[in-house]
């Protein structure tokens, strides 16, 4: 069969599984399979598959149209710009995520910031995407799944990183207390689980099914008990100078009025995602005020 044969079927199989980008889903895991850039796929067009490039193909595609998400099918995806390595150890890097980065490098380079933790790290992308960067930033990256981290590890050295991202394992803040950056860590910065118990299970199927549940699952009613959590916590470290968090829709007005209250941040930055919802709100701390 010839691989635009086999695009247009795989296509339609997936479209009937109910994967939302079947067109673009079906060349991304030929171009995985083939081993060949997505943008040089067409020239593939009139190529003939071999029975062994076949059945491997339909190996990749029975995973997606049994919705297993298309970057951990292929092993990596991109964030930021930068690729990572990505598996079901952690959650998959959101595009929407972007904008708690983009927000972060504006404060770290406002207030001349040089070291930062990444509470709950995952993958890596947030801290890696800042370090890089920011070539005179060292961060902490942290996170309670030992597996995760094993993840972010492998990234890390992906990028050639391990001399300005360490990796600590613990609850929320606790690891910069045992590794002794509490007491100039200079700005926090974290996607924390906010999903609500309730909503859980309207979430597609990729996610709800194949990544992990503790890393989106927040058990307060209202999905922000990681975010009063850390926020609590930022107020034992004395170097603090901003906090920067992630938030789902609907939360940041909350979460503000957090900053405001518990850090008495003197000033509280709101900045929405690519859908144009409240995504990434931000604290900057007076010294000396709390």
């Amino acid at each position: 069969m010839k691989l635009k044969q086999a695009l247009n079927d795989a296509q339609r199989r997936l479209a009937q599984a109910g994967v939302d980008t079947p067109e673009f889903d079906a060349r991304a895991l030929a171009a995985h399979l083939l081993d060949v850039p997505l943008s040089q796929l067409t020239m593939q067009q009139m190529r003939l598959l071999t029975g062994e490039e076949m059945a491997a193909y339909e190996t990749l595609l029975v995973r997606r149209c049994r919705r297993q998400p298309l970057q951990y099918i292929v092993g990596s995806t991109e964030f930021y710009g930068y690729e990572l390595i990505c598996d079901p150890r952690a959650l998959i890097p959101r595009a929407d995520t972007e904008a708690l980065v983009d927000l972060s490098l504006e404060l770290i380079d406002e207030l001349e910031l040089t070291r930062l933790a990444d509470i709950g790290t995952g993958t890596g992308a947030i801290a890696l995407a800042l370090a890089l960067e920011r070539p005179n930033l060292q961060v902490l990256a942290t996170d309670t799944s030992g597996a995760a981290l094993e993840l972010a590890e492998d990234n890390v050295a992906l990028h050639g990183l391990a001399d300005r991202v360490a990796l600590a394992r613990g609850p929320w803040l606790e690891p910069l207390h045992d590794t002794r950056w509490a007491g100039t860590v200079e700005m926090i910065v974290s996607n924390p689980p906010y999903v609500r118990e309730r909503d859980f299970p309207g979430l597609m199927a990729e996610i709800r099914e194949h990544e992990p549940r503790e890393a989106l699952i927040d058990t307060a009613a209202d999905g922000m008990g990681a975010h009063r959590t850390i926020v609590e916590q930022c107020r034992l470290l004395p170097a603090l100078r901003a906090v920067a968090l992630e938030v789902g829709e609907g939360q940041a007005t909350e979460v503000a009025k957090l900053m405001r209250n518990a850090l008495r941040a003197r000033e509280v930055i709101i900045r929405k995602d690519l859908g144009s919802i409240d995504r990434a709100v931000a604290g900057v701390l007076g010294i000396g005020e709390r």
